[in-house]
C-alpha cells in the first residue's frame, strides 16, 4: 500500500510541476519579397522572444512596416501585443497600419481610392420651351378721312369681321 501511495504522490508532483501548454500567436513574418512582403504564421509564444536561447526570436525582426526599411535594409515583423502568463510582449509594428495588415491575413490592403465625385444625371428633364404663340395678323380698317364723326376721334380701330378684302 505504501508503494501505491508513493507512486500516486510522484504522479501528482509531476503533474503539478508541468508548465501550462504554450499559447499560439499569429503574426506577419517579414519576407525578402517585395511582391509578398509578409506571410501569416502562427507560432508558439516562446518563438517571439526566445530568452532560453538568447534573444533570437521574431522579436528581433525589428524594422518599420513595408515598404519602409530599417538601417539593415529590411522591414520588420508585425506582431500583436499579448499577455499570456508567464509571458507578455508589447508587440512590433502594432500600429493602426500594422494591425490592418495583420487583420488582412498579412496582405497589404490596397490604398483607399480618392476618385473625383461623380455627378449624377438630372432626374428630371429640363423644361421644354414651347414655340412662341402667333396669331394671324389682322389688317386694320382703312382710314377714311372725316369718318370719325359723332363717335369722336378716339382712334380705336373697329374689329374686323369676316374675310379681309383684297384688291386686285
Amino acid at each position: 500500500m505504501a508503494i501505491a501511495l508513493a507512486v500516486i504522490g510522484i504522479s501528482v508532483v509531476s503533474a503539478a510541476g508541468q508548465e501550462p501548454p504554450n499559447q499560439k500567436v499569429t503574426l506577419c513574418h517579414r519576407t525578402a519579397d517585395e511582391k509578398m512582403p509578409y506571410v501569416e504564421i502562427t507560432v508558439d509564444e516562446n518563438a517571439i522572444a526566445n530568452v532560453i536561447l538568447g534573444q533570437n526570436g521574431h522579436a528581433t525582426h525589428t524594422g518599420p512596416i513595408f515598404p519602409d526599411t530599417g538601417p539593415d535594409g529590411k522591414w520588420g515583423d508585425i506582431i500583436p501585443a499579448f499577455n499570456i502568463p508567464p509571458n507578455s510582449f508589447g508587440g512590433l509594428n502594432n500600429t493602426t497600419q500594422g494591425l490592418a495588415i495583420l487583420a488582412n491575413h498579412c496582405e497589404i490592403p490596397p490604398p483607399p481610392t480618392t476618385a473625383p465625385p461623380t455627378t449624377a444625371p438630372p432626374t428630371t428633364a429640363p423644361p421644354r420651351t414651347a414655340p412662341p404663340v402667333t396669331s394671324p395678323s389682322v389688317p386694320s380698317a382703312p382710314s377714311v378721312p372725316g369718318a370719325a364723326g359723332a363717335a369722336g376721334q378716339a382712334g380705336a380701330a373697329a374689329a374686323v369681321t369676316g374675310q379681309p378684302r383684297t384688291t386686285g
